[in-house]
């Protein structure tokens, strides 16, 4: 078993490392062990949770409750990790959803403006303000508009992410990237009292080959305990379809910086800089406890997982090894050894757990 394994990995390796190569990679194209032959791999828990409609993301909440963007059905819906449904709200077009400290919930959807039309929007749900007999009921949590991109109605906010002292990451993305000064591709960084600081000045909006180079941002996800966050995006105009950033707070410097730059040769083998790996990422989650990384892409309908190293991990799955069940990953979440995988296309929460951790 043990050499099988071994040449899993070499084979990984050879596939997923090669430098300069620019054909994306299908998980399928993996060597596919047997069953009986796998060390430690992905296992489905059922049953799924159904009933969403072309849904964008999902979050498990720090109050420990499951938050998914409904997109299609235009709502935010509240369940417990056993599936049930406790509560929604009724938002136009939520694609993303987060949540700080304060258990407010950070929403980007969409507003309809006076001329009729719709325009992109942040709002924020305070979900504290309720009494302890409506805890769990969304619908009436006190809602505020805190960012509306009015003049220009196109942009939207796939990505939000808040860190541990409230401050917070907004991804927007948008058709228009042509303006040096505003183009719709940003990351803006906003307080905790919700006031726009400025765009995150370590990304360049163009189309290219560089690490910090973005165009269609899709979606954020911060690390617990730091200001370090992953950020993905779709590579029809750049090479690199997750980029990992840290924050660095230095007398010379304040700021987030590429964890892995392929312009230092000791990066250059590190997996999770190999380029064009990815068709479309659309989601991310993080193992608060390993720091290891996910990331969903929705085209390949495929799951990557990275340790805190950035090395790539033979539990990566696919849809070979998901017997299709899972067509088009669009938001994934992370909590006590269980992964969930929200699918767009079949409109389930499915499950997972590592074939180790699953009771016998």
């Amino acid at each position: 078993m043990r050499s099988f394994v071994r040449q899993i990995l070499f084979w990984s390796s050879v596939s997923l490392v090669l430098p300069g190569c620019e054909e994306k990679l299908d998980l399928a194209t993996l060597p596919q062990p047997a069953e009986a032959a796998i060390d430690t791999s992905y296992v489905q828990v059922y049953p799924p949770f159904p009933g969403f409609a072309g849904a964008e993301d999902i979050l498990i909440g720090r109050d420990q409750l499951l938050y998914v963007a409904d997109t299609r059905a235009n709502r935010v819906v509240m369940m417990n990790r056993g599936g049930q449904i406790l509560s929604t709200r009724e938002i136009l077009h939520p694609r993303s959803v987060s949540q700080d400290t304060r258990l407010d919930l950070l929403v980007g959807g969409e507003i309809v403006v006076a001329s009729g039309d719709t325009a992109g929007a942040i709002f924020r749900l305070k979900l504290v303000s309720l009494s302890a007999d409506s805890a769990h009921h969304l619908e009436v949590a006190r809602m505020e508009t805190i960012w509306v991109e009015i003049e220009r109605p196109r942009r939207r906010f796939p990505g939000l992410t808040a860190f541990d002292d409230n401050t917070w990451l907004a991804v927007r993305t948008g058709p228009d990237n042509s303006s040096f000064i505003d183009p719709d591709a940003r990351v803006l960084q906003f307080s905790a009292a919700d006031r726009f600081i400025t765009p995150v000045p370590a990304f360049y909006t163009r189309p290219g080959s560089g690490i910090t180079d973005i165009y269609h941002p899709t979606a954020i996800a911060s690390f617990p305990s730091s200001r370090d966050f992953i950020l993905t995006q779709s590579v029809d105009a750049v090479a690199y379809g997750a980029l990992w950033m840290r924050y660095e707070d230095v007398p010379e410097f304040q700021g987030w910086l590429p964890r892995f730059d392929p312009a230092n040769p000791q990066d250059r083998s590190v997996d999770f800089i190999v380029p064009y790996r990815y068709l479309l990422p659309e989601a991310v989650a993080i193992d608060p406890g390993r720091r290891d990384v996910f990331v969903a892409d929705a085209q390949l309908d495929s799951v990557f997982k990275f340790t805190s190293r950035g090395r790539i991990k033979s539990e990566s799955f696919g849809s070979v090894r998901t017997a299709g069940l899972m067509r088009r990953p669009t938001g994934l979440a992370y909590y006590e050894k269980m992964l969930y995988v929200l699918d767009a296309e079949t409109g389930n929460i499915l499950r997972y757990r590592l074939s180790t951790d699953v009771p016998r």
